[in-house]
């Protein structure tokens, strides 16, 4: 981004220490108008007013050519300076939070050129500070910016959401404000195919109920996060899932209660059971956008799974009888097992048996993991180190950026 420089300029550039009156003079031979009859003394607000007022004329500057652009970021780097400067006379949070809504409110209203003007709105954020108030509207301002400008420029600010839950922490956040931005946030990853963030956000809208009712909403949210993870191919484990109150609240809910039970089926049952259920249940797998032949491929995978946790040695045969598969087919899925790393193990083809090294539960529950703890005292020490590493981990941003290449 170009630096804001006030330069001598003969066309009615900057050419003097005071910014407002500079900028005022811009933009009045943007106009076509004489910079000489500008106010000498014309105050910050009016010089930001006028600013505003010009502003879609001044990012329309904005060509192909990085000198064009530069010239144009410059303009805007004042103008943001200015904002900064009133922002500092108007201490009143009201005063200040209205300042920004509108200051973002015009910078908003037009897609023209986005990465500027997301550029803009991200120079704002930290400009404001400690306010979180004005911060928190500032950042939903620019992910629903982002969404609305296109998939390139939602990509520009996605990497400031991983910080997200810091963020709503230090700004002091409620938990209804913290849920209408995750909301934004898998709103708009969503709509630009972002299938992992928006599972990612949809998934920490729903931990926000642990321990609460669960909210219509939440129930809505819950059955598309239970479709989009039975339909992932690489996820075999359903543990946090079972874990979460607002899926739980599913099992409860007529019109839902079939979502859960496929959950459950996913988590712990086999193939026949899910063949069953599908006979009775077509329309589940409907309303989850679910594949069946995908969903059965993962259910003979799983149902593998559970024969190897049970059995050490397994035959070809009892195998294909599961998997509802010839015996020929037995090695492949086998295979397929071990490459998605489901289980270890070997092939037998003398004696036509599987052999198992090690096989990834199914389902561990949080009760499981607190009696294993409680029955090995090492796992206490473990436990404690995991939380240090997370806690180590953890590092403060205090502001955000928008790269444009």
């Amino acid at each position: 981004m170009a630096s804001f420089v006030l330069a001598a300029d003969d066309a009615g550039g900057f050419s003097g220490a005071d910014p407002a009156l500079e900028l005022a003079r811009h933009i009045s031979v943007l106009n076509g108008a004489d910079p000489s009859t500008v106010d000498g003394k014309i105050s910050d607000q009016k010089a930001l007013d006028l600013a505003l007022a010009n502003l879609d004329k001044i990012i329309s500057l904005a060509g192909e050519k990085s000198a064009e652009r530069e010239t144009v970021e410059g303009v805007l780097n004042v103008v943001c300076f200015l904002f900064q400067r009133v922002l500092e006379n108007n201490t009143a949070p009201a005063e200040a939070s209205n300042l920004v809504d509108a200051f973002l409110k015009k910078v908003t209203a037009d897609t023209q050129h986005a990465s500027i003007r997301l550029k803009m709105m991200a120079s704002i954020y930290n400009i404001l500070g400690g306010n979180g108030t004005a911060r928190y509207s500032t950042l939903m301002a620019i992910i629903e910016y982002a969404s609305s400008a296109g998939k390139a420029e939602l990509a520009l600010v996605a990497p400031q959401c991983a910080a997200i839950d810091i963020m709503v922490s230090e700004w002091g956040s409620d938990l209804a404000q913290t849920r209408q931005l995750y909301t934004a946030i898998y709103t708009a990853a969503s709509k630009h195919g972002n299938t992992a963030d928006a599972h990612a956000f949809r998934i920490k809208f729903l931990k926000s109920f642990q321990g609460q009712s669960a909210t219509p909403d939440a129930l809505a949210q819950a059955c598309i996060a239970v479709g989009e993870v039975l339909g992932n191919p690489n996820v075999f484990q359903f543990d946090d899932y079972v874990e979460l109150d607002a899926i739980k609240a599913l099992k409860n809910d007529s019109a839902n209660a079939n979502v859960h039970a496929l959950l459950e089926l996913f988590s712990c049952s086999d193939l026949k059971a899910f063949i069953e259920f599908y006979s009775k249940n077509e329309a589940v797998l409907k309303k989850l956008e679910l594949n069946k032949e995908a969903c059965v491929l993962k259910m003979r995978l799983l149902t593998l799974c559970s024969l190897a946790n049970r059995q050490v040695s397994i035959s070809y045969s009892e195998i294909a009888a599961c998997l509802e598969v010839d015996e020929a087919e037995v090695e492949s899925w086998a295979i397929k097992a071990m490459q998605a790393k489901l289980m270890d193990g070997r092939l037998d083809q003398m004696e036509r048996t599987l052999v198992v090294n090690h096989c990834a539960a199914r389902l561990f529950s949080q009760a499981q993991w607190a009696t294993m703890r409680s029955r090995e005292p090492a796992s206490a020490s473990l436990s404690v180190f995991s939380s240090a590493c997370v806690s180590a981990s953890v590092s403060t941003s205090d502001c955000v950026c928008v790269c444009v290449c």
